[in-house]
């Protein structure tokens, strides 16, 4: 029973989800949005461990005066100041909430880009060496995308845009569909390993 009531509970759960997909029976609609609603206290749930499990290592860290337990107070002041915050405001399109995220989530996201900047170019220059003939293309298209995104470009060549638009549309556009193809073929076929059973790694170590 320990192995096989969760597979029962994953492939009846599974079932209904995807028969209201695609049937509107009214039984199965009411039992998918219970279901939803269960959804939503287990991810409240697995959102207030991993608090407290946050909380729990960086505290250990700033009273053992470990390296960068400056960066866990600070962790922490924000954790808990947002927490007291979010329980003042009535939802997320408060303009108080807003006013918060605005002047601190948003420059911290910044912040983070900019210096992601720097091991993305590095990252480009190690690919962008001409050592086989895809990478000589690759070199070739990003620097016709580059110049076309910026005035210098079309001062170079009217025709630099265009060509960006072309790649752009083209190429790439076939390119990432034929990634989003293969990474939902991928998730379907893992879903179905999950639904009948022959996938159980998420059952925390039960073979």
């Amino acid at each position: 029973m320990r192995k096989e009531g969760p597979v029962a509970v994953a492939f009846i759960v599974g079932l209904v989800v995807i028969i209201v997909t695609y049937f509107s029976a009214k039984p199965l609609v009411a039992i998918k949005g219970e279901l939803d609603q269960w959804y939503l206290i287990t991810t409240a749930f697995a959102v207030a461990v991993g608090l407290v499990n946050l909380a729990r290592i960086h505290t250990g860290k700033i009273q053992r005066k470990k390296e960068g337990w400056g960066y866990s107070i600070v962790l922490m002041v924000g954790m808990i100041g947002f927490i007291l915050f979010g329980m003042t405001v009535s939802s997320a399109g408060d303009p108080k909430f807003q006013w918060m995220y605005n002047t601190s989530i948003v420059p911290m996201n910044a912040t983070m880009y900019s210096i992601l900047v720097f091991y993305i170019s590095s990252a480009a220059y190690r690919a962008f060496r001409i050592r086989t003939g895809e990478a000589a293309v690759l070199l070739v298209a990003a620097v016709i995308v580059m110049l076309g995104r910026v005035t210098i470009g079309e001062m170079i060549s009217p025709m630099l845009p265009k060509w960006t638009s072309w790649i752009m549309n083209v190429p790439n556009t076939a390119g990432m569909r034929a990634i989003t193809i293969g990474a939902t073929l991928g998730g379907i076929s893992q879903a179905l390993r999950v639904l009948i059973g022959i996938e159980r790694g998420h059952l925390g170590g039960v073979e």
